[in-house]
């Protein structure tokens, strides 16, 4: 015993220790330890050859339910942990990690009657899950259920149609079962159209909800963004915490919540997992928001880029590629690189203040000399978000009970489909079983129609930016070039495999602007694109390639024709100007960081 916890950690305080059966029953017992970060496991009997344990660490665990024997006669209770844990790969042609899912199942049969081994089993599911949320608990902790919120409720918008399109399935497979497993209630909203989740967040009760997150890439993202921002009520609006799960080609923020996770820098479904991951632990993050004005006087609110020139003509141009998913930027760079284009401008800027940058700058930066699911056709798409998807439920009784502000299911009944319905919401074509569960609820069955235009964004106001018919302010530094490429950013990633400002942070209060002069050779800027995959192009010390971190910016193209993006959405050409607005927003990134909140 004393052997097996000392093993456990040196340093790391034992919170809960316990001897255990296994589900299925094959006479095997097992030794479990918990700590703050780790659930220990080591077989007792048999005894095994060597000591060797398993050791789950608690950021690859989602989730902890106590179940019941079918038969009444079995006086056991029983806890699954369920987690995402990184094992070798099995097939020999590929290296590296992949996250695979497993269940273990453990039988609390100490006492002779089932209440006494219910109330062993939730005190470990509820430090399990207190641990996985980031509630802090010691050994001196009375654990009980009462220490856990109640389950969170998230909006799932999902856009069908986003990188290969196969969002949906990937949901299915991957998202919901997760999910699912980590308590989390949902409604799954398949959007329709462009700006479709625009117009949904701007009038939904976003009371009844903990979340909002977008399944695509991060154009759906911006959608909510700025529906949020057009609500009379957007300060508070805004806050709301937002999530996205990557489906889409670009996934830049995708990349950046793993990064800053500290996990390897992955694609595709394995991005997709570890994101999901995640969002089960829920920790949230504050989020930097740039108020972006174009040439007519449109405002909208970017989580990521502004971008004029070679970056910008590749993300338009290889719109075509688009069924290739992800590998369309690099397919669409090698066809722009035949004929590398230059912009004249002017590019104006405010520098950040000495000290406010978060990360420091590398010293090779090169500063500048002057400074599928069956769902029906709908507006709204009922999903049961915990019946049919863990298999563990199959063979036992779900037994897990909500917090006492919340209904209590009795012992022998399954539990209740979470669906939770917004009130803002037209119900036409919807079944008639949501519209019993709406009318049992007392939630109206009309809502007035919802007028879009003109749009009226809202927000904080730009301190830093003069009208775009005026001259900057004295404060600025202005640089006339012929550029190659022009880009603010505000995030450490531009795509999955495009690592741009490996220093950047969610809520730095820093713009990072990035511009290449004109007079780059095409075999310097291939190399120089080529290293942001890692991060390294900073150490090419290319005298053509600048960075300044800035609090506000303003590009003037002075060539007639190019192409301007907003998150990596085309907008109209011509002057554009930017300013950062600290920590606006919320963005659930799953770990603990800088100024970090639960929701």
């Amino acid at each position: 015993m004393n052997m097996f916890l000392g093993a456990c950690g040196e340093g790391s305080e034992t919170l809960l220790h316990g001897e255990f059966g296994a589900h299925p029953p094959k006479g095997t017992r097992y030794a479990l330890s918990l700590t703050r970060t780790e659930l220990h496991i080591q077989r007792l009997v048999p005894k095994p050859d060597t000591d060797h344990r398993t050791v789950l660490q608690l950021i690859d665990v989602v989730g902890c339910h106590t179940m019941r024997s079918h038969t009444i006669a079995n006086q056991s209770a029983f806890f699954s942990v369920y987690a995402y844990p990184l094992k070798k790969r099995k097939v020999a042609v590929s290296s590296g990690r992949v996250r695979q899912r497993t269940a273990r199942t453990f039988q609390v049969d100490s006492a002779e009657c089932y209440e006494d081994n219910l109330k062993v089993a939730e005190r470990w599911a509820a430090a399990i899950k207190c641990l996985v949320l980031g509630i802090p608990i010691s050994s001196e902790t009375e654990i009980s259920r009462s220490l856990l919120p109640r389950p969170r409720r998230l909006l799932l918008l999902l856009n069908p149609f986003g990188g290969k399109g196969n969002a949906l399935q990937w949901c299915q497979n991957h998202i919901l079962p997760m999910i699912t497993e980590a308590d989390i209630g949902f409604n799954l909203i398949q959007t329709e159209r462009q700006n479709h989740a625009r117009e949904l967040v701007q009038n939904i009760n976003l009371a009844e909800w903990d979340g909002i997150v977008s399944i695509s890439g991060d154009g759906l993202l911006y959608e909510v963004i700025n529906g949020l921002m057009e609500r009379p009520d957007w300060e508070e609006a805004i806050k709301m915490p937002l999530g996205i799960l990557p489906c889409g080609s670009g996934n830049a923020v995708a990349a950046a919540i793993n990064f800053r996770a500290g996990f390897e820098q992955t694609l595709g479904q394995e991005l997709l997992t570890n994101c999901t991951l995640l969002l089960c632990h829920g920790a949230v993050t504050p989020l930097d928001l740039v108020s972006v004005t174009t040439a007519s006087g449109s405002r909208s609110f970017s989580f990521l880029s502004v971008a004029w020139g070679f970056i910008s003509d590749v993300d338009i141009e290889s719109e075509k590629f688009r069924h290739i998913g992800p590998a369309r930027f690099t397919l669409g760079t090698m066809v722009r690189l035949a004929s590398m284009n230059t912009y004249r401008g002017r590019l104006s800027y405010l520098p950040a203040l000495e000290g406010t940058a978060h990360r420091p700058i590398l010293r090779s930066i090169t500063m500048a000399a002057n400074g599928s699911l069956p769902f029906q056709h709908g507006p709204l798409h009922r999903t049961v978000s915990d019946l049919g998807l863990c298999k563990e439920r199959h063979a036992l009784c779900f037994q897990e009970v909500e917090p006492a502000d919340e209904p209590t299911p009795s012992p022998s009944s399954p539990p209740s489909s979470s669906s939770f319905h917004s009130s803002s919401f037209s119900f036409e074509n919807l079944s008639e079983e949501l519209v019993a569960d709406r009318r049992e609820a007392g939630l109206p069955m009309t809502t007035p129609a919802v007028s879009l235009s003109p749009r009226q964004v809202h927000g904080p106001p730009d301190e830093f930016l003069a009208p775009l018919d005026q001259p900057v302010p004295k404060s600025w530094v202005t640089v006339e070039e012929d550029f190659v490429s022009v880009l603010a950013i505000y995030q450490s990633h531009l795509g999955t495999d495009l690592f741009m400002a490996p220093f950047a942070c969610f809520n730095d209060g820093l713009i990072h602007l990035f511009y290449i002069k004109a007079g780059i050779s095409r075999a310097a800027l291939i190399r120089l694109f080529l290293a942001t995959e890692k991060g390294t192009h900073f150490d090419m010390e290319c005298p053509h390639f600048i960075h300044i971190p800035v609090r506000a910016f303003r590009i003037e193209p002075l060539t007639r024709k190019g192409i301007l993006t907003i998150d990596g959405e085309r907008v109209e050409y011509g002057p554009i100007q930017g300013q950062i607005h600290h920590s606006v927003a919320n963005l659930i990134t799953g770990v603990n960081q800088v100024k970090i909140t639960a929701f």
